[in-house]
């Protein structure tokens, strides 16, 4: 069974998730689909953050079983492609992923890059949107699904690290992720609504833990951490919902 491993120490977490993660940006010398030199541009987080968004919005809607299969055999270090069934190499032109840098008809200035991990972040983002256009009412009743780790070996504790990690960040402030998520990337927005999880961050994270935290690393943990509990869990038959939320 073949994976992909993205090895890291805690230290280098920034890697993982967010735009650490998922690097869209401007190319200041090649116009995508062109190859034709252009006058570098300065980078802008905004322009960035808008192409990152895209990515994610239109890469999962076509795609969503094949998707959905991935973030099921997969954890914050590793992805189980050829488990989903899906030709990690051949990804990126089966399915016309570049079509999601046109933009009215035009071609976006821009590239990504991302590893296996990043793919699947970005991912999870997109499938908690898609399974909840609005905020869950009564999150307290929903309950995370065990998570499954595929990853192996010395990395293993890793990985479990991460993925713990954002689960204590949703049960902590469930409400303050999904608004981080629902924020544009490389905003005023975002880096607002990222500053206002720190208390959940602070008791998440364990003693001597080293972490380089970014609005985009931070959204990358609150979006595992949402689609874990908010997607691959259920609201537990054992918590009684309001009555105006049944109906």
């Amino acid at each position: 069974m073949r994976k992909t491993l993205f090895l890291m120490g805690l230290t280098a977490i920034s890697a993982v998730a967010g735009q650490g993660l998922a690097h869209a940006q401007s190319n200041p010398d090649i116009q995508l689909g062109s190859k034709i030199p252009v006058r570098p541009e300065k980078p802008d987080p905004v322009k960035d953050g808008l192409v990152r968004d895209r990515y994610v919005n239109c890469a999962y809607g076509p795609h969503q079983k094949e998707v959905d299969g991935l973030l099921a055999i997969s954890d914050p270090l590793t992805v189980d492609f050829e488990g989903a069934g899906i030709d990690e190499g051949k990804m990126f032109r089966r399915w016309n992923i570049r079509d999601c840098f046109v933009t009215e008809g035009n071609a976006v200035q821009s590239e990504i890059t991302f590893s296996g991990p990043a793919f699947r972040y970005m991912m999870a983002e997109a499938a908690y949107l898609r399974a909840h256009p609005d905020t869950p009412a009564n999150p307290e009743v929903w309950i995370a699904k065990p998570r499954i780790y595929v990853t192996e070996g010395d990395q293993l504790p890793t990985a479990k690290a991460l993925g713990t990690m954002s689960d204590c960040i949703v049960s902590h402030d469930p409400k303050g992720a999904d608004q981080l998520v629902r924020t544009a990337s490389g905003t005023k927005a975002e880096k607002q609504a990222a500053m206002e999880l720190v208390p959940a961050l602070s008791a998440c994270i364990v003693a001597g833990q080293k972490l380089q935290l970014t609005p985009g690393n931070i959204r990358g943990f609150a979006a595992d951490g949402l689609w874990q509990r908010f997607v691959a869990g259920s609201p537990s038959a054992t918590v009684s919902v309001p009555s105006e939320a049944q109906n």
